[in-house]
């Protein structure tokens, strides 16, 4: 099968919203090029099935490319099956209250009005504004435009209605996949593993000194208490770590047993030999971490809407331990890494094939 990739003018979040990656191109221009590219592609591919990554659930901002292509793609095929797809945990609706509430306790105290008052635009009526929006923009357009909703995660962990609690109104088929999670087939020991070791990863590489920095300073504590047994910490600080943060924590190792890296291709291997996991909980290190069934210490990114969550819920079956990252130090995450090396991992009973289930729903859906 191959598979060939269509390049777009590139895009990210800024301050106001979407912008060029470089911050001063034309935005205008930029989105009629994605449109116009899309649309030939759906010329050339005639595609039988329209696969789209978070939308509706999320990426609004992109609301009106993403539908002229679904309505591009049904004017040549009409057949086609256009399908959301939606990982474990999507954004979380504040609350399942849709209708604001009309008047307010008009408090007399400055800065707590501020927080109740609609004018002032408090945190309250925030949360339903965004509930109406995030009810308004799913369920009518998933029943408009869409076929079925595949959420790559399993119900025993974590169920769409968690986060979306009105999930009886969407009229098409809502279909848990399972987990997508890489596989441990082809992993290779690499050469330059040590023998025994615990592996920290802290993600793209934003926060990586403030997950990474306390490990440090934990394992120096273990070491002083001869409490390592042989063991050496391996850090992936991040791809996109800044240089300095890396010299940073390049420093704050020293000579003591540590083996610091930016990045590794090669991840899955190097979390499968390790004795325990410590990282964010983001939905590819969670894979990884069931997928090894290795002990593992979460601290989630309170910056990203899933993480608190799925770290939750796996701490809750027992196949985690998570440290807050408001209460994360060097002391805690000694004593957590001391808990963790000495506990074992239950098997667990979460569904990881969510490759194949997601290729047999497609192919199903094309045969029918």
């Amino acid at each position: 099968m191959n598979a060939s990739r269509i390049f777009l003018p590139s895009l990210r979040a800024g301050a106001r919203g979407i912008e060029p990656v470089d911050g001063h191109g034309d935005l205008q221009a930029a989105m009629r090029e994605h449109q116009t590219r899309l649309s030939e592609a759906m010329e050339q591919i005639r595609p039988d099935v329209l696969c789209i990554e978070f939308f509706p659930f999320s990426r609004w901002s992109l609301k009106s490319e993403i539908l002229n292509t679904i309505v591009k793609c049904n004017q040549i095929n009409p057949s086609a099956n256009v399908v959301c797809s939606l990982r474990d945990i999507p954004t979380r609706a504040k609350s399942d209250v849709l209708q604001p509430i009309t008047e307010f306790a008009q408090r007399r105290d400055g800065d707590a009005m501020r927080f109740y008052s609609v004018p002032f635009g408090g945190i309250h009526h925030e949360h339903l504004s965004f509930n109406r929006r995030y009810y308004e923009e799913v369920a009518p357009v998933l029943n408009l435009y869409f076929d079925a909703v595949l959420v790559h995660g399993d119900p025993k962990l974590s169920q769409l209605e968690d986060h979306f609690p009105w999930v009886a109104d969407i009229g098409i088929p809502v279909v848990y996949t399972g987990f997508v999670s890489e596989k441990l087939e082809d992993a290779v020991r690499p050469e330059c593993a040590p023998n025994r070791y615990v592996l920290v990863s802290t993600g793209g590489g934003a926060e990586g000194v403030a997950l990474a920095a306390p490990c440090i300073e934990a394992w120096k504590k273990l070491e002083w208490d001869d409490a390592l047994n042989g063991r050496e910490m391996v850090i992936f600080a991040g791809a996109f770590i800044e240089d300095t943060h890396f010299d940073a924590l390049r420093a704050l190792c020293g000579d003591g047993p540590f083996h610091l890296e930016r990045f590794t291709s090669n991840f899955l291997a190097w979390m499968n030999d390790a004795d325990l996991s410590i990282s964010r909980a983001g939905y590819n290190t969670c894979m990884n971490v069931l997928e090894t069934q290795i002990p593992a210490i979460l601290v989630p990114s309170i910056a990203m809407d899933d993480q608190e969550f799925r770290a939750q819920r796996l701490m809750d079956l027992g196949l985690a331990h998570v440290i807050h990252p408001d209460h994360l130090s060097a002391t805690k995450m000694a004593n957590a890494i001391r808990d963790a090396l000495g506990s074992t991992v239950p098997e667990h009973p979460l569904g990881l094939n969510g490759a194949e289930r997601t290729r047999k729903f497609i192919e199903s859906a094309v045969g029918n």
